[in-house]
């Protein structure tokens, strides 16, 4: 029996214990993108390396996800691991018991679910005590919100039909500019939690960190929806790929079956690239060149736009990030600022160009507004459009 096989019948194990029809069918289903995803390699990756024969805490630093990053890294280069444990599948499975909320979401999210608890356990860490962690934070903004929001009222904040509201659109698009006009919505940001969760690492941003943070915050996302509160799920939620689980916007069964009434807030990038410019633009390696030294003279116009607009948010939030780690300035807790490599904010940018479709979909225009009056009142429209 090869590692696919193992790693579908222990999701096989999940499915029969907790009678889950979905999550059978999709087991059973060839055709399926599951085979595909990164929750699935990163799966078998630890089914393989329990199953190496030797050292299982040696095996799994060689245990990679898709992007093949390792699993388990703190620091590779220095040869730092989160490793505790060797899992334990059985244990993994009996465990998902007391995770049963994710049984009523998609087969996706009940693997997802089933690979946090086995990371959980190398990693050494508690889920229900990150679970609480992320808990107090959203309480805390809750009561900051009410607090300094003049759009928030208390006698509001729950409602009989939930929304989840998930924008789309790359860094300095106005996301946070239309999160403030969003009356009695949750902020849900996975920034956030994983500075909260994991700041003693950094963050390090390898994919067992990545993996809790969201975990996290998805359960988080379905406790506070089931009380009735509205939900923005904040990411810049660029991939379309990355947010099928959610949106469903892929009709693979992997997804199917999501109970959330989702809406989705695309934000217009400033200019509109066709093939040939988006060919261009992917053609630029910022691994390989610093965008403060990028030559941008010979690029085509709108190319050239889209590069300075990169450029300018690259530059701020290194600015802003160094004057938090410098001490100028405090980490503000609700809106916690990362330095993101430039390479990165252009790859958010490159995929913002490909809008979702569907009646659940809001546009918001790109328009600069330099007045804050006249901006706060172009975005209350959008954000008044988005709730009714």
């Amino acid at each position: 029996m090869n590692a696919d096989e193992k790693t579908i019948g222990l999701l096989k194990e999940v499915a029969e214990k907790y009678s889950l029809d979905k999550l059978a069918a999709v087991l059973d289903d060839k055709n399926t993108v599951l085979f595909k995803t990164d929750i699935f390699i990163c799966l078998r990756g630890n089914v393989e390396a329990a199953d190496s024969g030797e050292n299982v805490l040696e095996a799994l630093k060689e245990a990679k996800n898709m992007y093949k990053s390792p699993i388990y890294a703190v620091n590779p280069a220095k040869g730092e691991f989160m490793l505790k444990a060797a899992p334990d599948f059985a244990k993994a499975v009996a465990d998902m018991g007391k995770y049963s909320f994710c049984f009523k979401l998609s087969p996706y999210h009940i693997i997802n679910t089933f690979l946090a608890v086995m990371e959980a356990q190398v990693t050494g860490m508690a889920l229900d005590a990150l679970y609480a962690k992320g808990e107090k934070h959203i309480e805390d903004s809750i009561e900051y919100s009410l607090k300094t929001n003049p759009n928030w009222d208390k006698a509001s904040l729950t409602v009989k039909n939930p929304k989840l509201i998930m924008p789309v659109g790359a860094a300095g698009c106005g996301k946070s500019t239309f999160y403030r006009e969003l009356s009695d919505v949750v902020n849900f940001s996975c920034d956030n939690i994983r500075y909260l969760l994991f700041k003693d690492f950094g963050p390090c941003f390898s994919p067992w960190e990545s993996a809790l943070a969201w975990w996290v915050v998805n359960r988080l996302t379905d406790t506070y929806l089931s009380k009735g509160y509205n939900v923005f799920y904040n990411g810049v939620n660029t991939d379309p790929e990355y947010r099928s689980p959610i949106t469903m916007e892929n009709p693979d069964p992997l997804f199917a079956r999501m109970p959330y009434n989702v809406k989705l807030v695309y934000f217009e990038p400033p200019v509109h690239l066709n093939a040939e410019e988006l060919k261009e633009l992917d053609g630029i390696n910022l691994w390989a060149s610093k965008i403060e030294e990028l030559d941008m003279s010979s690029l085509s116009p709108n190319v050239k736009k889209i590069m300075e607009l990169i450029k300018g948010n690259y530059l701020r939030t290194l600015a802003r990030t160094k004057d938090i780690s410098g001490g100028k300035v405090e980490q503000d807790p609700f809106d916690i600022l990362y330095a993101v490599p430039a390479a990165i904010v252009k790859l958010f940018v490159a995929q913002s160009f490909n809008q979702p479709k569907g009646g659940n979909v809001v546009v918001v225009p790109r328009k600069e507004i330099p007045d804050a009056a006249e901006r706060t009142a172009f975005y209350k429209q959008y954000a008044a459009k988005l709730l009714n």
